[in-house]
């Protein structure tokens, strides 16, 4: 009985054993079944993730990239409004099939609508004749990492002006297709720095040339390859009596004098002839011949010198073929038609003004054969007339003292019906 009931519960002790063996597998036959359904989604979410990860990165490097060109073409926007302001155009040379990109301000520049295809004859035909050659010639900078620059002229398509461009080229290094530069309009500047020049050039006073406009034409005389061929003199002229006016009237009657006297000037002069003021009351005036001559004949009868209280001589008529016989009969008289438009009373307002000039005349090459010497030999011929009496000319003098005593003559004043009269009678 013992043995029975011990074999019952073994057999009723396994069959327990067995229920839960069977639940277990029951259990993991369980979790073999929701397995793959787990991985599915766990790979669903990997790629998901994923995808996100690479939508993200695409649209950051699409922002980017957006972004990137929207400071570019702000940047270029910007780079066009301060060429455009500067007066400054960009332009590319595509070598290779000879076709441009032009900034905006360049089409404006050639009167071209803005965006119009660009080939190289298009800019060349609307350049000067010659330029083109100019043009043709930067293709040798291709590939190369050089710079040119060069001054080009076109005609304005609004008002039809020639204009001058200042052309900065630069080669590409590897790069034998291409070649990039700017363009600017520089005929305002180079206008101003004529106006500088011209202004460096006058005399603030009277409009006359200064001494260095002297300086300048005498380096020119005497450094043409000809010289020695040509002939020309200086007259140094001195007011006699424009001290007294300016001390006993002012400085503004005075100013006033040297302008109309040297108005008066010009107007006995060529169109060749020039009267330079030097300073003060002194003025200088340049008679050239040589090819400019002109032959003169005995002219008649000038009512300038109709003057009954003259005693100046009329100059004599000299032959034809000694070029210094004719430069000396040029200078006399045109020396004559200073003194005489000189001495004639200078009116303003109520005052009266008298002077007179004395006039020294050198000629090259018969007293000297340099500039330096030929204005320094006219101004002793100009004391030399002081010496005279004044109210002359003296052609230069070597056998006179230039230091001597020079005669001083005061001027006369006196009350007049309405005006004074001051200066020299």
């Amino acid at each position: 009985m013992k043995l029975l009931a011990f074999n019952l519960g073994s057999v009723i002790d396994e069959a327990g054993s067995l229920s839960a063996l069977a639940a277990s597998w029951t259990e993991i036959f369980s979790l073999h079944v929701s397995l793959p359904l787990f991985w599915l989604v766990l790979a669903l979410l990997v790629l998901a993730s994923l995808l996100l990860a690479v939508v993200s990165l695409v649209w950051k490097r699409s922002y980017r990239r957006a972004k990137i060109h929207r400071e570019l073409a702000r940047a270029n926007q910007r780079m066009s409004l301060a060429t455009s302001v500067a007066g400054i155009g960009v332009w590319e040379w595509d070598v290779s099939r000879d076709s441009l990109q032009w900034s905006p301000y360049l089409y404006d520049l050639y009167g071209i609508r803005v965006g119009s295809r660009l080939g190289l004859n298009d800019w060349i035909m609307r350049l000067k004749t010659g330029d083109g050659e100019k043009i043709l010639r930067l293709k040798q900078l291709a590939g190369k990492n050089k710079q040119q620059t060069l001054i080009i002229d076109m005609i304005d398509p609004i008002d039809g002006q020639p204009r001058v461009l200042e052309l900065v080229v630069q080669g590409l290094v590897n790069d034998g297709s291409r070649l990039i530069g700017t363009q600017r309009d520089i005929s305002d500047v180079i206008e101003r720095q004529r106006k500088m020049e011209q202004a460096a050039l006058l005399d603030k006073l009277t409009g006359l040339p200064n001494t260095r406009a002297l300086n300048r034409v005498l380096k020119a005389a005497f450094a043409a390859p000809d010289v020695e061929n040509k002939v020309f003199g200086l007259m140094f002229i001195d007011l006699d009596g424009f001290k007294q006016v300016n001390d006993m009237l002012g400085h503004d009657v005075g100013d006033a004098l040297l302008l109309h006297a040297s108005r008066r000037m010009r107007g006995c002069l060529r169109v060749e002839d020039e009267v330079f003021r030097i300073g003060g009351d002194e003025f200088v005036v340049w008679v050239p011949l040589g090819e400019y001559a002109v032959k003169i004949h005995k002219p008649d009868k000038d009512p300038l010198f109709d003057d009954e209280d003259s005693e100046r001589r009329e100059p004599m008529i000299l032959p034809w073929g000694d070029n210094d016989e004719e430069l000396t009969y040029r200078m006399e008289t045109i020396a004559e038609k200073l003194l005489h438009t000189l001495t004639e009373p200078f009116n303003f307002g109520e005052n009266q003004c008298r002077v007179s000039a004395s006039i020294g005349i050198a000629r090259y090459p018969f007293h000297a054969s340099d500039a330096q010497k030929l204005l320094k030999l006219a101004d002793s011929a100009m004391y030399q007339a002081k010496r005279k009496g004044k109210r002359q000319f003296a052609h230069y003098d070597p056998t006179v003292d230039r230091m001597g005593e020079q005669s001083q003559t005061h001027p006369s004043i006196g009350p007049s019906d309405t005006k004074r009269a001051v200066g020299l009678e």
